[in-house]
C-alpha cells in the first residue's frame, strides 16, 4: 500500500501516494464543494472561483505564481465539478516545497483583484458562448436540466452568461468561505516522503477553523423531455434514468450495466445500431454518480431520418436487459473495468484525483484491490435488479437537431415498457 493519511487536529486531512520510482509530483488540495452547492442566484460561482484563484495573492501576482511553477518546469490547473473543486500542480518532485507552498498561497490568500475579475468575466462568458455552439455539450445540459429540474445538479457548472456579468469580489470571498478544513484534503502523489508533506500541511492549513455547511440538496429524479429543434446535420439524443450512490448496494451492478449496454464496441448498442444497422458514429452509456444518487445516461447521434428508427431499437435493448445478461458478458466488463482501474493509476494525477475523491465522498482510501473486490463480486442476478430498478424510475430525455423523425415523449415512454 502506497497510501498514507493523516487527519489534522481541524480536520484537514493530509494524503501521500509514495512511488519512489516516479521523478514527479501531483501536488493539490481537493476541495468536497462544487456547483451543486450554489444556489440559483449565485450558479457558476465556483467555476469563476477556479478562474479567478490563480490571479493573485497578498505575495504573488498572477504572472509570479506563474513564473514560480513554470521556471520548474511544472504545470498548474484546476477544475470544477457538481461535488469537488480541485486546485494542483505537477512539477518534478525535488520542487515539492514549491508545489505545496504556492497551493497553499492561492487557495488561503488569494486576493481576487478588481482588474482580473473584469478581465476574466470576459474569458468566462466565452467559455459559456462555446460550449452552447456545441451540439453534444448542449444535449447533455438538457438533459440534466431536465432529469435534475429545479436542483443544482440540473444547472450548469459554468453557469448562465447573466450570473457571471453579476460576479463581483465578495461572491468569491463569500463562496471561499465554505472552503471548511473538514471538507479538504491535500493530496501528493509521487516521490515523497509522508511526514515532511504532513508538516508542511500543518503549517499552511493547521489554523483553520470550521464554518457552516454549505448549501445541499438530495438528489431527485426527475422525468421529462427537452427537444431543441436546430438546423443540424445531426441529431443529438440522450435519455436519462435514476441511478444510485457510490456507496449504495448495487453501484457497481450499475456500472457493469453502463458498461454492457454502452462501455465499448462489444456492448449491445454499439453492435445493434452502428456494428448491425449503421444508425449512428457514436453510442454510449454512462453512469452519473454522487454519494447520494445519480443517473444512468445514455447518448446517440444519428441522422434525422434515421432517428426514426433509432429510437425504438435505443428503448428495446434497454427492455431486453430487464432479462439480464450472459455471464459471458459480465466477466468481459469485468476485465474491462479491471483494466480501466490499473490503467488510471499509472498516471500520479488520476491516483491523486481518485483518491482525493473516494476520500471526500466516503471518509476512506480504498486499495486497488478492494476495488477489484466489488467489481468481482456483482453477480449476472445483480446487473439484471440493477437494470429493473433503474428503468423503472422516471425518463429524461434530451434531443438537439431537426427532430421532425424522432417518436414523442410518449411513445418513447411506451417502447420502454412494451412487453
Amino acid at each position: 500500500m502506497t497510501i498514507q493519511l493523516t487527519t489534522l487536529a481541524n480536520g484537514f486531512r493530509v494524503l501521500t501516494d509514495h512511488l519512489p520510482h516516479l521523478g514527479t509530483v501531483t501536488s493539490g488540495v481537493w476541495v468536497g464543494v462544487g456547483a451543486r452547492n450554489e444556489r440559483p442566484a449565485v450558479n457558476g460561482i465556483a467555476h469563476f472561483l477556479e478562474h479567478m484563484i490563480f490571479k493573485g495573492t497578498e505575495s504573488r501576482d498572477a504572472l509570479g505564481i506563474a513564473l514560480e511553477i513554470e521556471n520548474r518546469g511544472g504545470e498548474f490547473n484546476a477544475y470544477t465539478d457538481y461535488d469537488v473543486t480541485a486546485y494542483y500542480t505537477q512539477m518534478a518532485a525535488k520542487h515539492v516545497d514549491v508545489s505545496c507552498e504556492i497551493i497553499g498561497d492561492i487557495v488561503l490568500n488569494s486576493v481576487f483583484p478588481e482588474e482580473e475579475v473584469e478581465k476574466e468575466r470576459g474569458v468566462v462568458i466565452q467559455e459559456i458562448g462555446r460550449y452552447a455552439d456545441e451540439p453534444e455539450d448542449v444535449v447533455y445540459e438538457a438533459l440534466r436540466r431536465t432529469a435534475f429540474d429545479g436542483q443544482a445538479l440540473g444547472r450548469p457548472i459554468l453557469g448562465p452568461k447573466e450570473n457571471v456579468a453579476g460576479f463581483g469580489r465578495d461572491h468569491l470571498f463569500d463562496y471561499v468561505s465554505h472552503y471548511d478544513p473538514r471538507r479538504m484534503v491535500y493530496v501528493v502523489s509521487g516521490n515523497v516522503d509522508h511526514g515532511t508533506v504532513v508538516r508542511r500541511a500543518e503549517a499552511l492549513f493547521g489554523h483553520l477553523t470550521a464554518k457552516d455547511d454549505p448549501f445541499h440538496e438530495t438528489v431527485v429524479n426527475k422525468g421529462g423531455a427537452a427537444l431543441l429543434k436546430r438546423d443540424a446535420e445531426q441529431v443529438h439524443f440522450m435519455a436519462a434514468f435514476p441511478g444510485v450512490g457510490t456507496e449504495d448496494s448495487a453501484s457497481y451492478a450499475l456500472r457493469h450495466l453502463a458498461n454492457i449496454l454502452g462501455g465499448g464496441m462489444t456492448s449491445r448498442l454499439f453492435q445493434e445500431i452502428r456494428e448491425k444497422r449503421g444508425l449512428v458514429y457514436s453510442v454510449y452509456a454512462a453512469p452519473i454518480q454522487y454519494a447520494d444518487g445519480g443517473a444512468l445516461s445514455f447518448y446517440a447521434g444519428t441522422g434525422p431520418e434515421e432517428v426514426a428508427e433509432l429510437v425504438p431499437v435505443f428503448f428495446d435493448e434497454l427492455r431486453k436487459a430487464r432479462d439480464g445478461v450472459t455471464a459471458v458478458e459480465l466477466e468481459r466488463s469485468k476485465e474491462q473495468m479491471r483494466f480501466s482501474v490499473g490503467k488510471s493509476l499509472e498516471s500520479t494525477m488520476r491516483r491523486a484525483d481518485r483518491f482525493a475523491r473516494t476520500l471526500l465522498r466516503t471518509g476512506e482510501v480504498r486499495t486497488i484491490e478492494q476495488i477489484f473486490e466489488r467489481i468481482d463480486a456483482v453477480t449476472p442476478e445483480d446487473v439484471a435488479a440493477a437494470a429493473n430498478r433503474v428503468f423503472a424510475g422516471p425518463m429524461a430525455v434530451s434531443a438537439v437537431g431537426k427532430l421532425d423523425h424522432l417518436p414523442s415523449y410518449e411513445d418513447m415512454q411506451g417502447m420502454l415498457k412494451a412487453a
